[in-house]
């Protein structure tokens, strides 16, 4: 919310990404469905850029947080 994003893109954000299923292939086998709970789709293009704004808070938490691209080392202090 102190994005300032409005509420109507929120919601269509939370309903794109609720309740997403997905399955792996593996060779010529597939799996069953499975419920994917949390995080985003992967080679989504919104991904990255959902990803870059929950990051950016997170590295604002700690100075011990390096990011690189989709790399994150934390570091904890002795």
């Amino acid at each position: 919310m102190k994005r300032q994003i409005p509420n109507e893109l929120l919601i269509i954000l939370k309903n794109w990404l609720c309740g997403s299923c997905a399955c792996v292939k593996w060779d010529n086998l597939w799996s069953d469905m499975f419920t994917i709970n949390f995080g985003v789709r992967q080679g989504s293009v919104l991904s990255p850029v959902l990803f870059a704004i929950y990051i950016d808070d997170v590295s604002k938490c700690s100075k011990y947080v390096i990011l690189y691209a989709d790399d994150i080392l934390l570091l904890a202090p002795l």
